[in-house]
């Protein structure tokens, strides 16, 4: 099924059982795994539903190769546990404080931090502080190289102090003045060390070669199981919608046994047939609705959104729930199930089609992705020598017909980890 650029309004009058409504809102919410799944049971308990033929081969192959994917993710790139718990087992004896290093390994987070204090840790093991602290130690001397710091500058300790390449200064700068280092005080910093702004800055640039969180190189970027009901592309400048073969299926009615069975006399027999015929009504309309909702919630979002797709790096702009419920006459709560965990093929990839919703900012029309592009825009282009502060960026989108405001930029610039004007000088 294709849609193109021109989106056709169609309307349909069918029969409505209550059971309808509460069987479609509970497909749409679905994701494409778990309506095969769903359908698989439905096929058990009915005996006149039949899935389509190529549905369980198509899941099934889809299933395959991401555990394939998985599978070579998994050899290439250990997990960060698997991949210490490998150093822990050929270093040390098994012991009581290697049992308590994995205790550590245990409270470690995505970036590869510990989060728990020694105080904390001893309540929860009862172990001598000593030990932990023992323990604590042989385990940020595994690699990567700062894991199981307790904050930003025990990690970058950590790795400071393994690099030989690293400045000489470099260790106590960063263990006494590194909030001094971050907001480029030259001066007052090559002061205190007796040494030239020019080291001063040699030790800046060191550290952000640095890994502020090292456990995130462990961490796998492949997400499982997503199956793209619709794609989206570009054919001369003309924007083409079509469903891909992951789209929702649609069942088919055994004919034959239930004309089989019809022929019995015998009355719980006879109920029993009317009574999964119903049951199969039901689930083909919703499977239907399923179906004829997604295609247009996609079609209406990819519309709205086709220079971002025409356009590389073109901002997505101002889309929300109320301005799609208004255009397709539905229900927000339905638009917002039909987005959630459905993923569409794009140019860039296959995303969920909630990702293309864009909330306007409470001071402008425009989105919040427009008037971000904007702002780095002002940014990257700015006097590197003379940064624009927070103010003087509002003016400058106010040049541009953008209202924001000083404290709005503010909000933004923290959004996006830019840092302030004073701290941007070079």
């Amino acid at each position: 099924m294709e849609f193109r650029h021109q989106p056709q309004q169609l309307q349909k009058q069918k029969q409505s059982y209550i059971p309808n409504l509460v069987q479609g809102v509970h497909l749409l919410q679905l994701n494409r795994i778990e309506l095969s799944t769903y359908l698989s049971n439905q096929i058990l308990d009915n005996p006149f539903v039949d899935m389509p033929e190529q549905e369980s081969r198509l899941i099934q192959s889809a299933l395959n190769e991401t555990a394939s994917t998985i599978d070579q993710t998994s050899a290439s790139q250990p997990s960060l546990y698997d991949f210490l718990k490998e150093q822990i087992e050929l270093f040390y004896r098994k012991t009581y404080l290697r049992e308590l290093i994995f205790w550590w390994v245990n409270q470690l987070d995505h970036r590869g931090y510990v989060t728990k204090t020694i105080e904390e840790a001893r309540n929860e093991t009862g172990a001598d502080p000593i030990e932990l602290l023992d323990a604590l130690t042989l385990l940020q001397q595994l690699d990567p190289s700062g894991v199981g710091a307790r904050d930003l500058k025990e990690c970058l300790l950590l790795q400071t102090e393994r690099l030989d390449f690293a400045p000489s200064i470099a260790y106590i700068v960063i263990e006494e003045n590194l909030e001094s280092l971050t907001h480029k005080n030259w001066s007052s910093l090559a002061q205190t060390y007796d040494v030239t702004e020019a080291e001063i800055k040699q030790v800046y640039q060191f550290i952000k070669k640095l890994n502020p969180s090292p456990g995130e190189t462990y961490q796998s970027s492949y997400t499982p199981f997503v199956l793209p009901e619709l794609s989206v592309s570009v054919d001369k400048d003309e924007l083409i919608i079509r469903e891909t073969k992951y789209q929702t299926p649609l069942v088919s009615f055994n004919r034959s046994y239930f004309e089989e069975l019809s022929g019995s006399e015998d009355p719980q027999l006879k109920s029993y047939i009317k009574e999964k015929k119903k049951e199969y009504d039901i689930l083909q309309v919703s499977l239907e609705k399923r179906k004829e909702t997604i295609l247009r919630v996609g079609t209406a979002i990819a519309l709205h959104q086709q220079a971002y797709f025409k356009n590389t790096g073109a901002p997505l702009k101002s889309l929300q729930l109320n301005d799609l419920a208004a255009e397709l006459r539905l229900d927000q709560s339905t638009i917002s199930r039909a987005v959630r965990e459905t993923y569409i093929e794009t140019p860039y990839g296959a995303r969920e089609l909630k990702t293309f919703l864009s909330r306007r900012s409470s001071q402008s029309e425009l989105s919040k992705d427009q008037i971000i592009q904007a702002l780095q825009h002002l940014i990257q282009s700015e006097d590197k020598a003379k940064p624009l502060s927070d103010q003087a960026l509002s003016d400058a989108l106010k040049a541009q017909a953008i209202t924001l405001s000083r404290r709005g930029v503010t909000k933004y610039r923290k959004q996006l980890n830019i840092p302030s004007s004073k701290q941007r000088k070079e």
